[in-house]
């Protein structure tokens, strides 16, 4: 690997941060969260108020909310970063071309959902949530199938997380809980890209350190 491409991979598994970071905030909280009924974006919201998804939630404050937003940014650069620079370290070819592109380009919708709290800003909110969504998760299943000829596992991983993220995505969508509380739903719409880079990244790096002892 060149250095652009150990740097690209990295920032992939930096990306990683954004579950570090949610730890973090939710600890913060003077009522109980919930991974069931509250939403990511709650972790962001700038001010105080109720939350009616929330059962038993009458006022919720992030008091850490600014430290979640930047993660949020963060990721933004971060996730098209590793797009960019590992694009040698994948298969030539359109349907690759695009997938990286996809995924790259959910870093507007990152700026927008870290720019825009759910409770300041939500139309751009829920925009940029709705790109990253429309864009990383299909990004993902199509990485896979341009990956499957030369990329076994690793595409393996692409296909499973791009389903489960859309699958994820419908029945968020819809309201269609299985049992996990539409929080539970909005985590796997939008858990899989985050794990994505940083499972792509560390395979990059893992495999870049086999071939040097080989050598």
């Amino acid at each position: 690997m060149t250095r652009s491409e150990r740097l690209g991979a990295a920032a992939w598994i930096l990306s990683l941060q954004f579950f570090v970071v949610q730890a973090i905030v939710q600890s913060a909280w003077d009522v109980p969260f919930s991974l069931a009924h509250n939403m990511i974006s709650d972790l962001g919201r700038a001010t105080c108020g109720p939350l009616y998804r929330a059962p038993g939630i009458e006022v919720a404050c992030s008091p850490w909310h600014g430290l979640m937003n930047a993660s949020i940014l963060l990721n933004g650069l971060l996730i098209p970063a590793g797009a960019l620079l590992t694009r040698r370290r994948w298969p030539a070819g359109r349907a690759m071309a695009v997938a990286l592109s996809m995924i790259a380009l959910t870093a507007p919708g990152h700026v927008l959902v870290a720019l825009f709290p759910s409770d300041t800003g939500p139309a751009l909110h829920v925009a940029g949530a709705g790109s990253i969504l429309a864009l990383g998760n299909p990004g993902m299943l199509v990485a896979g199938y341009a990956a499957r000829a030369h990329h076994r596992s690793r595409a393996a991983v692409s296909m499973s997380l791009g389903a489960a993220g859309i699958t994820g995505t419908v029945l968020f969508l819809w309201s269609l809980d299985p049992g996990i509380g539409l929080g539970g739903l909005e985590r796997m719409a939008f858990y899989p890209l985050t794990i994505w880079c940083g499972v792509q990244g560390a395979a990059l790096r893992l495999g870049d350190g086999r071939r040097r002892r080989e050598d």
